[in-house]
């Protein structure tokens, strides 16, 4: 799984309130991110990394999905969208989270109750 730069923007968009404040914040142009959303073309890097500080996501899930974004017509795009689904954030909270629940149950055990 990978995330795309409409994808991104969206997500921007929802945290920082408006498409305007999103061009502030990555130093674009308004028109640049209309044009993305609805013309096409891709975030560079620099702005993936900017975006991913902001959303709170692992920069390498931004930067592999805009790689593989940039290299559709690639043979490299399969190699990308599997890297990219390796730091993907949702599946490693949910990682997290399974591997907290054994540990949260073993201190539960050595907390005492009181009665």
């Amino acid at each position: 799984m990978m995330i795309t730069t409409v994808d991104i923007l969206d997500l921007l968009k929802e945290h920082l309130g408006s498409d305007y404040k999103t061009s502030k914040t990555l130093g674009i142009p308004q028109s640049r991110i209309s044009e993305m959303r609805h013309k096409g073309g891709v975030l560079t890097d620099a702005q993936g990394l900017q975006a991913a500080e902001i959303l709170d996501a692992p920069a390498e899930f931004i930067i592999l999905s805009l790689a593989a974004e940039r290299s559709l017509n690639s043979p490299a795009f399969g190699i990308l969208t599997h890297l990219a689904a390796q730091y993907d954030h949702r599946k490693v909270s949910s990682i997290a989270v399974f591997a907290l629940i054994p540990l949260a149950l073993i201190l539960s055990n050595l907390i005492p109750t009181v009665a």
